[in-house]
């Protein structure tokens, strides 16, 4: 088994990677006022860049990328959770306040590019890399560890200009959020489904049109509330092994 402090550093190493390069997107488009179709463009560039590099140290080194999880969703995974459901729900649910379309076709599609890079990269660090390396010490630390910090790297959107109470609010839905996708990650033994949600999240929530600070707030309650309970079906159903629970 690979010491703790091996794992650590690389752990750390992963995250201030990550934390890198949506840093540098984040301080390009603030230093340079971008908006609209080039912000999302020029951001995806830079998430994507990441993204690759990543698989290509992976295929150079481990000769693929199923490692990190890129691999066949295992059968029966579907109907075991939900069929995904609930996640699909929150994922689509910023529609309700409609879709903004004032920049045309090619604001969707760059937002699509934006957000598939997102969710690639999250879900490589956090998950198929981070989340992969604690593992061995059983799936509660495991599963703790990767989604706190996935969570707490939300708190760079404060540097982009973001609420700080609304960015608070989004670490702990991101921390349950996290939770949630490591289970359906260890379930069906492959990232793909939680790359998939989560890029669905991010799209739907970037072309929502923009509504009352009430009404997100209430859409926000309803999909915390939606996700804490799909997280504690996820929980109850599992049989963990004794070593998970200490």
């Amino acid at each position: 088994m690979e010491k703790k402090d091996k794992v650590g550093l690389k752990t750390t190493v992963a995250l201030m990677l990550l934390l890198l390069f949506f840093f540098v997107q984040g301080a390009i488009v603030v230093i340079t006022k971008m908006e609209g179709v080039q912000s999302a463009i020029v951001r995806g560039t830079v998430i994507w860049s990441l993204v690759v590099i990543t698989l290509a140290y992976y295929i150079i080194r481990y000769r693929g990328i199923s490692v990190l999880g890129f691999r066949k969703v295992k059968k029966g995974t579907a109907k075991r959770v939900l069929y995904y459901s609930p996640l699909l729900l929150i994922a689509l649910s910023p529609l309700v306040a409609g879709v903004d379309l004032e920049e045309g076709a090619a604001f969707l599609f760059a937002n699509l590019f934006l957000t598939l890079g997102i969710g690639m990269a999250e879900e490589i660090f956090f998950r198929g890399i981070i989340c992969n390396l604690w593992l061995k010490y059983g799936v509660i630390k495991a599963m703790l560890l990767s989604s706190v910090l996935f969570g707490m790297s939300h708190i760079l959107n404060v540097a982009g200009g973001a609420d700080l109470l609304a960015t608070i609010l989004q670490i702990c839905f991101a921390i349950v959020y996290g939770m949630a996708f490591t289970l359906i990650f260890i379930e069906g033994n492959s990232l793909i489904p939680c790359v998939l949600l989560h890029a669905l999240h991010d799209f739907c929530s970037f072309i929502s049109a923009e509504g009352s600070m009430q009404s997100d707030m209430l859409l926000g309650a309803v999909q915390f509330v939606i996700l804490l309970a799909y997280f504690l079906y996820m929980l109850h159903q599992r049989r963990w092994e004794r070593k998970d629970t200490l």
